[in-house]
């Protein structure tokens, strides 16, 4: 029985692997270890990223699923992230309740799909909770913006997806997650992406929408998880 990723037995690691950055609330030198993904501050609370974090192993490690399963720091770290964008998102589609209750169930759906596929959950669920934000009809006139905290200069902001690219600096993760969460967001609906995490987004947002519309004749996904959870729900 594995009782430790062997990436994070501290005996393997190497001076990189531990890394330091000002809080930026209260500017304390917080550690990180290379599999943080986010620690408060121990001077003034405040929730921080990693901004070394890389989680490349999951896509090729056999051992993954014991890393990034439900019961897994990563996971409870990445559901903060998601409560917290969550909140965002509900403000910004306020005046659109049936798109937030849609965005909703899509994240849920990623969710699903991701944790039976063992995929890392940080770029599934945060694609699908800003997926919205990358579509072609989005019009930033029906959004509201001037409710959300430290709202992004409205004269910066010319496309949806660029919100979505501000939510996600603002809890400053690393630029490889932003750039392909936001690289999933445009892509949805108009073309193919490679990574997984595009694909469980795609399946979600068609299980979602299957959902709604009681389609069970849900055909060519491309994720054995989105197919099981098919199964289950239709």
């Amino acid at each position: 029985m594995l009782q430790q990723c062997p990436g994070q037995d501290g005996r393997n690691w190497s001076p990189e692997d531990v890394s330091e950055k000002s809080c930026p609330a209260c500017n304390y030198q917080i550690e990180f270890f290379k599999f943080d993904l986010m620690r408060s501050c121990p001077s003034c609370g405040q929730d921080v990223i990693n901004p070394r974090f890389n989680l490349e192993c999951a896509e090729w490690c056999e051992h993954a699923a014991n890393c990034i399963g439900e019961g897994s720091t990563l996971y409870q770290e990445v559901q903060s992230i998601r409560d917290k964008i969550g909140d965002q998102i509900k403000i910004i589609y306020s005046n659109k309740p049936q798109t937030f209750a849609h965005i909703k169930e899509v994240t849920n759906m990623a969710d699903r799909i991701g944790r039976r596929e063992r995929y890392s959950p940080l770029t599934t669920i945060l694609s699908a909770l800003l997926h919205e934000l990358g579509g072609e009809d989005c019009q930033l006139e029906e959004l509201n913006l001037a409710s959300i905290k430290v709202a992004p200069p409205e004269n910066k902001i010319a496309n949806c997806w660029q919100i979505a690219d501000w939510l996600l600096k603002n809890y400053d993760l690393p630029q490889r997650y932003q750039e392909e969460i936001i690289a999933n967001i445009k892509a949805l609906g108009k073309r193919e992406l490679p990574n997984p995490s595009f694909s469980i987004l795609k399946d979600a947002h068609r299980l979602a929408l299957a959902r709604k519309y009681n389609n069970k004749n849900l055909k060519n996904l491309a994720t054995e998880g989105a197919r099981y959870v098919a199964d289950k729900i239709l």
